[in-house]
């Protein structure tokens, strides 16, 4: 009897797939760690009302969002490496600003400073994964990728917690500030630039006409606009939550603590969702988990109690499991060859749409349903969010049925 050959050792990942990793880590760490008050901060250190808080929370994430597709060719211009550090320059001067003059008329700045650190940083690393993760071991290099993500946040988030009771809620930005500061000393002495699919530096008209080849392809576009409603309900764990649980539920609720459930099951389960989901395509996988986010918005509104928001957060955490490293491994398809940074830039603009309508729907509702003093009414709030989820699901069934649930042929270069 002859025995089966043993199957052939996968390829590992480089010291620069880690290092890259290790720094969207300390990022998170810093981001999370202050956004998961910053409406609370816009309101209550700085003066924001709940509808001018809404409105910036969502500038500020729109400018976050779009700036990764500028800097994101850029970056392939300049350098992975020298992006980084620029990145974390602007990300320390930015919560370095925040903390020492929180008035009206800098905090916008301030924080479109950490946006436009998170443009060169955000395609840098997800672009980095691409280059980096062996042939066919893409996919489970994101979902490497988004388990340091969420790492990041749950070691953000406690940090937070304890720097808000024990010290005070203006104090969270110092957590920042050494974050970032490590993952600049990260990228200056442990990153070294890819070499697998590196790209040749690239004129500005070159960089212009291929934003223009991307956007033509339709299939392109409107997966990017309909799948923004995904990012639209996880916003408003950042722009409604806060202000929910600390208003109707209880003013002393741990609410940093209470978001761990959501990284910390993503950061436990990753890996097994991914295996579960692998026979699911891209877009049955997305659509799966824009389903299973809608039903979190629906129980948060349905359950107005901790016991509803923790049982809410952990089942956006299957969302996210089943959602995010299937959207990411779906853009990197689109991306000829040498232009990872541009499209990996481009991968956020439905965070930009979804955090834009995000910041204009959530002021309103907090301020005509959950009022600080009134009456209230969450489930209107919650159920409205699920509503456009379930739109968002329907737009996604129809993009399949016309563009089919395949794989997408790679383009030509620009």
């Amino acid at each position: 009897m002859i025995s089966a050959a043993p199957a052939p050792a996968l390829e590992a990942f480089p010291p620069t797939f880690y290092y890259a990793n290790a720094i969207e880590l300390f990022e998170r760490l810093a981001h999370y760690g202050m956004y998961i008050g910053l409406s609370l901060y816009l309101y209550k250190v700085i003066g924001y009302d709940d509808v001018e808080g809404g409105s910036l929370l969502g500038s500020f994430r729109v400018v976050g969002s779009l700036a990764p597709i500028v800097c994101g060719a850029i970056a392939d211009r300049i350098t992975f490496k020298r992006s980084l550090v620029v990145a974390f320059c602007l990300y320390a001067v930015g919560y370095l600003a925040l903390f020492a003059f929180p008035v009206k008329g800098l905090a916008p700045l301030a924080l479109y400073c950490m946006a436009i650190g998170g443009g060169f940083m955000k395609p840098v690393i997800t672009g980095t994964v691409v280059r980096t993760s062996p042939a066919g071991r893409q996919t489970t290099g994101f979902a490497i990728f988004y388990r340091m993500i969420n790492a990041g946040s749950v070691v953000g988030k406690c940090l937070a917690y304890l720097m808000r009771v024990l010290v005070s809620l203006r104090y969270v930005m110092i957590n920042s500030v050494v974050a970032s500061l490590v993952a600049l000393a990260l990228a200056l002495f442990g990153y070294r630039e890819p070499e697998r699919g590196a790209a040749r530096p690239t004129s500005l008209a070159e960089t212009l006409r291929g934003y223009g080849t991307a956007f033509k392809n339709l299939r392109f576009a409107a997966f990017l606009v309909i799948f923004a409603g995904f990012y639209f309900m996880a916003e408003q764990f950042y722009m409604t939550f806060p202000k929910y649980v600390t208003r109707h539920i209880d003013a002393k609720a741990p609410m940093e603590i209470i978001t761990l459930i959501n990284p910390l099951c993503i950061a436990l389960l990753q890996g097994r969702i991914t295996g579960l989901t692998r026979r699911l395509s891209p877009l049955g996988s997305m659509i799966a988990g824009v389903l299973l986010a809608s039903l979190s918005m629906l129980v948060m509104g349905a359950v107005p109690t901790l016991v509803g928001a923790c049982l809410s957060g952990a089942i956006f955490a299957l969302a996210e499991m089943t959602f995010s490293p299937r959207y990411y491994d779906y853009i990197a398809s689109f991306a000829p060859e040498g232009n990872a940074g541009m499209y990996m830039g481009l991968a956020f603009v439905p965070f930009a749409l979804g955090a834009y309508l995000g910041g204009k729907v959530s002021g309103p509702m907090i301020r005509d349903y959950l009022p600080e003093v009134g009456a209230r009414s969450p489930f209107t709030v919650w159920a409205s969010y699920a509503a456009l989820g379930l739109v968002c699901a329907a737009l996604m069934g129809v993009y399949r049925a016309v563009f089919g649930s395949g794989a997408v042929a790679k383009p030509a270069a620009a």
